[in-house]
């Protein structure tokens, strides 16, 4: 008897809550769209957390899945380019001297969560979400800096060069006079050189952590703008592709050409000095690069059912 009675109020309770969770509704959203705005890095060739001269553009697509007022999750692509130079800081000696600079296209994709600190209904027209956000992202960067045929010549690598060596390479570098070269490839710390095999040639694809916080401005039902900062917090320090100390030069010129003993030791010292050894950067800390974002989405809205709270 008991048992009938459990069974029958177990089935009553279930039977009840079938009916009643078709009664709530949730809606959750999926938006597309594009966003644009400008990337920074932050390392070795720039003197502070954000140099204005270093500014580069981005811009991608970007989806987002909010399951409810509170998470989002979202994917993005955007392409950025960062920049450093040291002779944007004339007034330090040391920078000046150093005289290196380089360029980079980045490719990032980041997947992050977003945790609203408002909530609104998904049912509100307007409104104004401030969120935090965090994720995983993978990038791909080529760090190149700018070959100077004339600065070359008057340069201490090419008088380690004989008259037939000079005489054979010549040609072949005044025609990169003013090309922007690969610099990994050119192992300009020595990496992975007989002599500095303790040094390996980073990888030109890293994971990165995004840290960043936005504002979304729900314009109506379908339409949303977006304002976001975000660092991504590498495991890098190659990004301006400047480390470690400098390498013997005739090592790096024996390896990889005197171009790359060039582009390794570009320093201003008159007379020139022996630097091998000496600090070429600042290996204890990674680089970042952060992008600074202006999306504009539109919004799909679904609904389903769901269960009651009880």
């Amino acid at each position: 008897m008991k048992r009938k009675v459990f069974f029958f109020l177990a089935f009553s309770l279930l039977k009840g809550f079938a009916s009643n969770a078709q009664s709530y509704k949730r809606i959750s959203s999926l938006e597309f769209g594009l966003v644009g705005g400008v990337s920074h890095y932050t390392g070795d060739l720039v003197n502070t957390w954000f140099a204005p001269e270093g500014i580069g553009p981005s811009i991608g697509l970007i989806t987002r899945w909010n399951p409810n007022p509170i998470i989002t999750l979202r994917f993005s692509g955007t392409y950025n380019q960062v920049s450093g130079d040291d002779r944007w800081y004339p007034n330090i000696d040391e920078r000046a001297n150093r005289n290196l600079h380089f360029k980079s296209d980045i490719l990032d994709f980041t997947g992050a969560v977003e945790l609203s600190l408002v909530q609104i209904s998904p049912r509100q027209e307007k409104g104004i979400v401030p969120y935090i956000m965090t994720g995983l992202s993978v990038f791909s960067f080529k760090p190149k800096a700018q070959f100077d045929y004339d600065a070359f010549m008057n340069s201490k690598h090419a008088s380690n060069l004989t008259s037939a060596e000079l005489a054979r390479v010549q040609g072949d570098l005044r025609n990169l006079d003013g090309e922007w070269v690969d610099l990994q490839p050119l192992s300009t710390e020595g990496q992975e050189s007989t002599e500095y095999n303790d040094r390996r040639r980073y990888s030109l694809t890293q994971l990165a952590i995004p840290v960043g916080l936005g504002v979304k401005f729900k314009l109506n039902k379908n339409w949303n703008i977006g304002l976001e900062y975000a660092t991504r917090i590498t495991f890098t320090d190659y990004l301006d592709d400047v480390s470690l100390s400098y390498p013997e030069p005739l090592f790096v010129q024996a390896h990889n050409g005197p171009i790359a003993a060039y582009m390794s030791d570009r320093s201003l010292n008159n007379p020139p000095l022996d630097l091998t050894e000496s600090p070429r950067g600042d290996d204890s800390k990674f680089d970042l690069y952060s992008i600074l974002g202006i999306s504009l989405t539109y919004r799909i809205n679904s609904t389903r059912a769901k269960c009651p709270t009880f």
